[in-house]
């Protein structure tokens, strides 16, 4: 019997058969198992992490300047003043300063590309050598009308042979700069600056600090057309490219006991607004039933213990107008280790996952008990898309130590002297006032207190002389005082490797008074920092480069970028005084400006020292020593002048024109250039 439904009817129908679907799913004993494993595995993070997050709340407060509530408690039950110096937040401006200026100020970015010194010819080279040999041999052969001698020949061979090589470095070194722009760009366009600035924060800040990338999200873009009447349109562009993110420390949470990220799992706690989660619905990898599933649960109490993160945004909050959305959802991210069955069960292909019993690298979403997303880690190497370092690390821990943490104990000292300073100039200010109440009228006002002031008293009652009114000063301690500030203050220095002449410090004496003791003294802290940059160089900016070469090398369609690369910080080389550089750069070029040393150095050679000197002087480079391209394009250019000229010439008419039309050259030229520009001739 037909039966006519309406649209309401089938909507329902389609949305309680979705809802059946995704509970059969969801509830499937390998779906639970994946998330029960997952809430295990969380839990269990979530408790080692525990002292860490106590460190880094202590961390925060001391760098705003705060005391813990039951030490200001104590402050104040004690009475007197509750100031806080704010010595930590100094040092962690100061060493703020000094690595932005380091890794970020040089007009360059701190790595580079080079490519890998050639191997030993393949039976492919050796056989395109071959060729070339045996064409040059056939030339000489017709060219001289006999063939070479055998040690012509060898001569021959090897001079090909090296030729070939050099082009082969050539095109090597080629590619590689044409990664690094490549690169660069992407950095700029994916947010590395920022990050990188927060992620210094952090650094100087926590026992950790983290960046993520690259992580390949959908960007929009404004993108510029010309139409065809040659007017410009702006339309919205879509694409996918790689972003990088600083994450943060109190968001993070390793496998207990590991020592690095690659050594476990990892998760990382993501609040998500319902427009947030919502934006993952028809992104590839994410489970849309289960997302909208979510949604339409909604939040209710929160599963996750939020104890710190409350606390820490708490924190936040008085700085910044930041609050936590009214409606939250609590997802983690997974990365580690993930049983191939489940991973099959979720909806992976046997392609992917051959064998159920292994574990695989996966990467999974999961918010409450619903798994939202469950894919492999696509990074070939089964690497994570975090990079992290300490300021201090400690060996075989996770985390190390940050400035806050290293000085606690001096700001602690410095907070109690300043204190005491404080309540002992208000003390010591005036006078203690005794009264003897027994002699001092009833209607008398002894808190007034003024000049010639008259006190009407009667006699001691025991028969004693002493005034009805003694005044007894208290002592001054203020020298012995700051004498405990100052040398602990000056401990803070050695403590954390950040002298005050670093951010500017008049008061320095010794060495520092004159500019070459100072610079000795700059160069003698450099060694103390250092240690950071080397970490930030191999822990953070080397291994992210290296991702975004290897993702480039895997998806990019320009094949003229992709080469075997060495990717080579330059955060520990930057770190040398900038004049100093250029001055030993601009002696170079002195010492070398004779003609025996021009010949070794050659033309190409002399022209890269020229512009890293131009750089070190932050002058315009391309404008002033012309690049590799540009100078092959200008010769090319005066080669076919010449060669038009030469043709003009044995023509017998004319005169030769620049590529504008213009004459060339001679009077005419100057008189015509002259006329042209209003010059006298």
């Amino acid at each position: 019997m037909l039966q006519v439904v309406d649209n309401a009817t089938l909507v329902k129908r389609e949305k309680e058969m979705r809802d059946k679907a995704l509970a059969e799913r969801q509830n499937d004993g390998v779906i639970l198992g994946l998330t029960s494993h997952l809430r295990h595995c969380w839990d269990a993070a979530r408790r080692a992490k525990k002292p860490i997050e106590n460190i880094m709340l202590r961390a925060l407060r001391q760098r705003n300047g705060e005391y813990e509530a039951d030490k200001l408690q104590q402050i104040h039950q004690q009475g007197g003043s509750d100031i806080y110096m704010m010595i930590t937040e100094v040092k962690c401006r100061a060493a703020e300063s000094w690595l932005r200026d380091i890794l970020l100020d040089q007009g360059t970015p701190p790595w580079d590309l080079q490519p890998t010194p050639i191997p030993d010819l393949s039976p492919q080279h050796t056989a395109e050598i071959q060729q070339l040999f045996t064409a040059q041999v056939i030339r000489t052969i017709e060219a001289g009308g006999q063939a070479p001698k055998p040690d012509e020949i060898a001569e021959m061979k090897e001079m090909i042979a090296q030729d070939y090589r050099f082009k082969m470095l050539q095109e090597a070194d080629n590619r590689a700069k044409r990664m690094t722009i490549k690169i660069k760009d992407q950095f700029a366009q994916g947010g590395w600056g920022e990050s990188f600035n927060d992620f210094v924060t952090d650094l100087v800040t926590y026992p950790c600090a983290f960046i993520k990338g690259p992580v390949v999200r959908r960007q929009r873009k404004l993108a510029y057309t010309i139409g065809e009447n040659g007017r410009t349109t702006v339309e919205a562009d879509e694409r996918i490219a790689p972003e990088f993110e600083r994450v943060d420390p109190f968001r993070i949470y390793p496998e207990p006991s590991i020592t690095d990220i690659s050594d476990g799992y990892i998760f990382e706690h993501h609040p998500l607004s319902r427009t947030e989660l919502s934006d993952m619905i028809g992104v590839p990898g994410y489970d849309e039933d289960a997302i909208r599933k979510v949604l339409e649960i909604g939040n209710g109490q929160s599963w996750i213990n939020e104890d710190v993160e409350l606390a820490k945004d708490e924190e936040e909050r008085k700085f910044h107008s930041f609050d936590r959305p009214t409606e939250v959802f609590d997802a983690l991210e997974f990365w580690g280790k993930v049983s191939g069955k489940m991973l099959i069960e979720w909806g992976l292909t046997e392609e992917e996952v051959p064998d159920e019993a292994r574990e695989y690298d996966a990467n999974v979403w999961i918010v409450g008990n619903y798994v939202i997303k469950a894919v492999l880690n696509y990074d070939p190497l089964g690497e994570k898309p975090y990079a992290k370092t300490s300021f201090i690390k400690c060996p075989g821990a996770f985390w190390g130590k940050g400035i806050p943490e290293i000085i606690e104990d001096i700001q602690n000292v410095c907070n109690a002297s300043a204190r005491a300073l404080i309540n002992n100039m208000g003390i010591s200010s005036g006078p203690q006032v005794e009264v003897n109440l027994e002699r001092i009228p009833p209607n008398e006002d002894i808190t007034q207190l003024h000049p010639w002031k008259i006190w009407q008293v009667t006699n001691d009652p025991l028969g004693s002389s002493a005034p009805a009114v003694r005044f007894t000063q208290p002592d001054d301690n203020a020298n012995t005082l700051m004498a405990v500030y100052d040398k602990f203050s000056k401990l803070a220095d050695d403590h954390s490797g950040i002298p005050s002449y670093v951010y500017g410090d008049l008061n320095v004496q010794g060495a520092g008074r004159t500019a070459s003791g100072l610079s000795m003294l700059m160069g003698s802290a450099g060694k103390g920092i250092r240690q950071v940059v080397m970490h930030i160089d191999n822990e953070i900016i080397k291994p992210i480069v290296h991702r975004q070469f290897v993702y480039n090398m895997r998806y990019d369609e320009d094949e003229s970028i992709k080469g075997d690369v060495e990717i080579m910080p330059k955060g520990a080389v930057n770190l040398a005084v900038k004049e100093t550089v250029n001055i030993r750069r601009i002696e170079f070029l002195n010492a070398t400006a004779n003609q025996i040393d021009m010949e070794i150095v050659g033309k190409e050679g002399r022209a890269a020292i020229l512009r890293e000197v131009a750089k070190g002087l932050q002058m315009p480079v391309d404008d002033i020593i012309p690049s590799r391209e540009k100078e092959k394009y200008i010769n090319r250019v005066a080669a076919q002048m010449q060669a038009e000229a030469a043709k003009a010439e044995a023509a017998g008419g004319g005169t030769p024109t620049q590529p504008d039309g213009s004459p060339k050259g001679g009077q005419d030229a100057n008189t015509v250039s002259n006329r042209d520009t209003g010059g006298a001739g």
